[in-house]
């Protein structure tokens, strides 16, 4: 009995030694940020400065959350562009504690990015320059990013619509664009922000100097009643390049046909007909909606390719008609799947030449671990083409390959993902022999 007492008495100071330990100010106001309790989170957080002033990372969440109340909660009274001033200097803070912060950084140009698009929204082409500018000065570009931006732009054909998957390429290609002159051939869009009324208006008007436009017949009442539509799975026939047509021998009339499912829902039961069955009601949600308005009236004007970055729930089945080709993929007029063309084999190899990876290595001293993974599209890609030429027992360009990523990509970033790569990589060259 005095043992089992004694065990007992043990379990329970440690029980209490470990609930009795208080959370610090700035777990507590992670806790509560993970809660969704956001202006809870920051009050916390000044108090934790006022304690730890020499903390870069309490700098770096009150820049983070106070961008978040901004920008990606409900709208807030006060939570406005005029914000920005102050969570500027919030990371401007935790920069000056720790210059290699780059997260930080990356907030930095996120902070940018939001008002670049109002400056977009106001048709400012100084200002969203400006911004761009500032988030380049700050670290938010570092040179293995702006490679990758400029291999994520040589890889769209000449005059392309390209979407891009959210800010990190985005961002890029849009301070390529405004600041080194380069590519300004394509328009790019962020796929995710294609539901907001102004931007869609933007981009059919286009800002000069600036944002190329697209071909857009909506009218202004019709852009800005954009809403959830009631809709059901259906087919769209899209009109097909008279270039795609020779290429892949299609009858003249042939039109690309996609179905298009409905993304939101609702408990809401509901029969179109007298005597249907009620099913819940199924609707396009506005960002559908305009990506379908887009691709419908551009398709067969401009090629149009799709960041490997973006989320796949956006494209709503129109990936059947994707081709692969690196770091994007473009819509072919086909199922690629049916025809055996999912992968552009030869844009690959046009993407993974030494080239273009002069600057990866920089990603080692300016790392921004929020998007650096990014960079691993380059060793996903560079396998693909690999698994092909071993397929083919083209022995020659698969050493070449291997070759190409033990001096350019196997450079002790990420030393895991690196050798899961590598070992790939010498299985196929071991099939080959």
């Amino acid at each position: 009995m005095r043992r089992i007492t004694l065990t007992i008495s043990i379990l329970l100071v440690i029980s209490c030694s470990q609930f009795g330990q208080e959370l610090t100010l700035k777990e507590k106001a992670i806790e509560e940020f993970k809660k969704e309790h956001y202006k809870e989170a920051i009050e916390i957080l000044e108090k934790a400065v006022l304690e730890s002033p020499e903390d870069a990372q309490i700098y770096y969440y009150l820049g983070w959350y106070n961008h978040y109340l901004a920008y990606d909660s409900r709208p807030l009274k006060g939570y406005d562009f005029g914000h920005s001033e102050k969570i500027f200097s919030y990371l401007d803070k935790a920069l000056e504690l720790n210059p290699n912060y780059g997260d930080a950084k990356y907030f930095y140009g996120a902070e940018c990015s939001g008002n670049a698009f109002n400056a977009m929204q106001n048709y400012d082409l100084e200002k969203l320059k400006y911004f761009y500018k500032v988030a380049f000065d700050k670290g938010a570009f570092p040179s293995w990013l702006i490679e990758l931006g400029k291999n994520l732009l040589n890889s769209c054909p000449q005059n392309s619509i390209f979407f891009a998957g959210g800010n990190a390429d985005f961002d890029i290609c849009s301070y390529l664009q405004l600041h080194q002159e380069f590519r300004k051939d394509i328009t790019v869009i962020p796929i995710g922000n294609i539901d907001r009324p102004w931007y869609v208006e933007f981009l059919k008007n286009g800002l000069k100097g600036g944002v190329k436009s697209i071909a857009l017949s909506l009218t202004k009442n019709q852009i800005y009643d954009i809403h959830p539509f009631k809709w059901d799975t259906t087919t769209v026939t899209i009109s097909v390049p008279q270039k795609d047509i020779e290429k892949f021998s299609l009858p003249s009339d042939y039109k690309l046909n996609w179905q298009v499912n409905p993304d939101l829902s609702s408990n809401r039961l509901h029969s179109k007909m007298s005597g249907e069955n009620k099913k819940n009601r199924t609707y396009l949600s506005p960002q559908r909606a305009i990506l379908l308005q887009i691709v419908e009236e551009n398709y067969a004007l401009r090629p149009i390719c799709f960041s490997t970055f973006c989320n796949s729930f956006f494209y709503s089945g129109l990936e059947k008609y994707f081709t692969y080709c690196g770091l994007i993929s473009k819509i072919a007029p086909v199922d690629t799947k049916v025809n055996n063309i999912q992968n552009d084999y030869s844009e690959m190899e046009k993407l993974l030449r030494s080239e273009s990876f002069q600057h990866y290595p920089d990603i080692i001293a300016n790392d921004l671990p929020r998007i650096s993974d990014l960079a691993f599209s380059y060793h996903r890609t560079l396998y693909l083409l690999a698994k092909e030429y071993s397929t083919k027992n083209e022995k020659g360009k698969l050493k070449a390959l291997i070759n190409l990523y033990e001096k350019y990509l196997q450079i002790g970033f990420n030393e895991e993902t690196e050798k899961y790569y590598r070992d790939e990589l010498d299985k196929l060259e071991n099939n080959s022999r």
